[in-house]
């Protein structure tokens, strides 16, 4: 039997029926396999390829890509892939990388400048640095037990002790955390649930919307801090998000001469396309630093060039390439190239 991962599943002769062994298929296995699905090996072959999934990528990432190709649907070939060829799936991992490697630059800028901005609002709030912590952590259930265990477990004697921030933790566990340390230790997760409190602290209607894009970008964040593919999710049989885009967006869309269209609108349903609009957006509003935007847009240039590069490869529908040129477009309104 055929497993997810590219194994065999080998039941043992003699052993009980639960039992198995689960074998892993090497590099030429798997380009076997390819072939037995409808992918060709003509402007890549098959030694390249194997040497491709023994040195640079695996088979679960390299072979995702292929959902985003359509299979035949008679005939004697049924089920198998049309017009792809392996050279397309390497090709294509390649953008992503590049794509990758770009957002992942700008969700760190706009996380680090959003807690900037937190901090310089909490002073023109008049706040007290202690207390407002206080009160967001006694407002938690358990009065935050959660959270201040989950940081005192990152101190210095904790169990999971972080190199980089436990001597801050240490320093401040006993005592409370003021603002600015809190805001320097606590994850992007908890400081997005710190904004949204601050939000409503202030009634900034604002801040209330701006709580949501970047729970967008904190997704997203993950994600490719996490090294997880992107490009084959660009599909118009994707999962799609119920919610509308947020109202903020489509103002900046049009306010740049970006009609909504209903192709558009069903790009944005698109869970990883909403998350990269959100970001690019996030960039454009939290990111003020002329130097920032310029190295933001300097590394968009650079998924522009990749996905240019791949569009020979794509499909012949065209489906991919309109999902290359959507985020092309979104890059121009938010994160354009300066001189």
């Amino acid at each position: 039997m055929e497993d997810a991962f590219g194994g065999t599943d080998i039941k043992q002769g003699g052993a009980k029926s639960n039992d198995s062994i689960h074998r892993i298929l090497s590099p030429n296995d798997l380009v076997e396999r390819l072939k037995q699905k409808g992918v060709t090996f003509e402007l890549c072959s098959e030694k390249d390829a194997a040497d491709y999934l023994a040195r640079s990528n695996n088979y679960l990432r390299a072979a995702s890509y292929r959902k985003l190709y359509p299979k035949k649907v008679g005939g004697p070939h049924v089920g198998e892939y049309i017009g792809l060829d392996f050279e397309a799936l390497r090709r294509l991992s390649s953008a992503d990388r590049v794509l990758r490697c770009a957002l992942r630059e700008i969700c760190i800028d706009v996380e680090h400048f959003a807690r900037v901005r937190l901090l310089e609002r909490a002073r023109a709030e008049g706040e007290d640095g202690w207390s407002i912590v206080t009160e967001y952590l006694e407002g938690l259930p358990k009065r935050g037990e959660r959270v201040t265990v989950a940081l005192s477990r990152r101190g210095v004697f904790g169990d999971y002790h972080d190199e980089y921030s436990g001597d801050l933790i240490a320093h401040y566990e006993q005592q409370g955390y003021p603002l600015w340390v809190f805001l320097e230790v606590v994850e992007f997760g908890r400081f997005c649930d710190f904004w949204l409190f601050c939000a409503k602290r202030w009634n900034s209607q604002k801040m209330l919307i701006e709580h949501y894009t970047l729970k967008s970008v904190k997704y997203l964040r993950n994600a490719v801090c996490h090294n997880s593919c992107i490009i084959n999710g660009f599909s118009p049989k994707a999962p799609m998000i119920r919610y509308t885009t947020p109202r903020t967006l489509v103002d900046s869309m049009l306010e740049r001469g970006v009609r909504t269209t209903k192709g558009r609108k069903a790009k944005m349903r698109n869970p990883r396309v909403a998350q990269i609009a959100a970001t690019l957006y996030a960039s454009s509003v939290m990111c003020e630093r002329e130097q920032t935007r310029k190295r933001h847009a300097s590394s968009m240039a650079s998924v522009r060039a990749a996905f240019d590069a791949v569009r020979p490869f794509c499909p012949a529908d065209g489906s991919l390439v309109s999902f290359f040129d959507f985020i092309l477009e979104l890059i121009d309104i938010w994160t354009p190239l300066r001189s």
